[in-house]
């Protein structure tokens, strides 16, 4: 199993039962919304201080109060939009349990320092955590989806033919996202489509040549 940072187990090409995915899942949400919060908290502390003591007037106050719930709604937006896909929910059913600890406690000194959002190290580890969340949750739709495709009749020369092309096709789909899992694990900068934002379009693949050419179209190695 190919190793990933900040990702302690994942289930590839299959879903986990119940319980384990509730559980992943409440993990998530406990550090989404948890983080979401502070975000919003701190940042919406004016800095009101200003030199020699000096007294700031009320229209100065007031500016500087104004900027803070700016920065708030910035910095808040900025990590919903790192962490809050539902690609890094639904990963749970597939059994993605990312260390959410080491995460925070990140972000726990980024928030003493009170370093900016966009300078936060969740700007690089967050992308690459949701197309390894994404890619997981194409890996384990297509091996559904095909192993949903076969035919019971076998009596049928056109369905016997069908399902051999599937039985054919299952490893090349296995090898080719392992594939695109290690090229993830090598590439920092390697991105892939939203799996929540593609359901529209996979739900109209209706054929094997559909998904293959999905596929090859839509995620690339390097």
């Amino acid at each position: 199993m190919v190793k990933f940072p900040y990702v302690e187990e994942y289930s590839l090409f299959e879903q986990v039962e119940v319980r384990c995915a509730e559980e992943l899942l409440r993990e998530y949400n406990d550090f989404y919304l948890y983080n979401k919060t502070q975000y919003n908290d701190i940042f919406r502390r004016a800095p009101i201080s200003s030199d020699d003591d000096e007294v700031l007037d009320e229209k100065t106050e007031e500016e500087l109060k104004a900027k803070a719930e700016l920065n708030a709604k910035q910095a808040t937006e900025h990590f919903i939009k790192l962490f809050g896909s539902k690609d890094f929910a639904e990963s749970s059913l597939v059994g993605l349990k990312i260390s959410w600890y080491d995460l925070q406690q990140i972000l726990l000194d980024e928030y003493r320092k009170k370093t900016p959002a966009q300078q936060s190290a969740m700007n690089d580890i967050a992308p690459r955590l949701h197309s390894f969340a994404s890619t997981l949750l194409f890996a384990e739709y297509f091996i559904t989806k095909l192993t949903k495709m076969h035919k019971n009749n076998n009596d049928s020369e056109k369905c016997r033919q069908l399902n051999e092309k599937l039985d054919k096709t299952k490893p090349l789909i296995k090898d080719f996202f392992t594939k695109v899992i290690t090229a993830l694990s090598e590439n920092p900068r390697l991105r892939v489509p939203e799996y929540a934002k593609s359901k529209n379009a996979l739900a109209k693949l209706k054929t094997v040549e559909g998904i293959i050419d999905y596929c090859e179209q839509s995620f690339q190695l390097s």
